[in-house]
């Protein structure tokens, strides 16, 4: 199986097409919820994209995403949006994620 390092991966996620729209991407991700504690349970995404950030006309309040390292990902099928913590991608693109 291919690696890929977890900043290439945050670059390829924020990829847009020539039509300007990002490029929708799977992945296998570990659920944690510190609060809560609880976690652990693997899920796997398809066709979605990231949504939010520094770059992002979005209106959502960023919540310090990016100072506790969570990014936000939307379905192209049913626009749910969803948060993951990237250290937890398991798989990104059929790609092995490694730090």
């Amino acid at each position: 199986m291919e690696l890929i390092r977890v900043s290439e991966m945050l670059k390829t996620m924020e990829m847009k097409g020539e039509d300007g729209l990002p490029i929708p991407w799977s992945a296998s991700i570990i659920k944690a919820n510190i609060k809560e504690n609880t976690g652990g349970v693997r899920f796997k995404v398809n066709d979605v994209v990231l949504v939010g950030g520094s770059t992002s006309n979005s209106s959502v309040r960023d919540q310090n995403k990016h100072g506790n390292y969570t990014r936000n990902f939307r379905s192209i099928h049913n626009n749910e949006i969803r948060q993951f913590h990237p250290l937890l991608v398991e798989e990104f693109n059929g790609m092995r994620v490694v730090l």
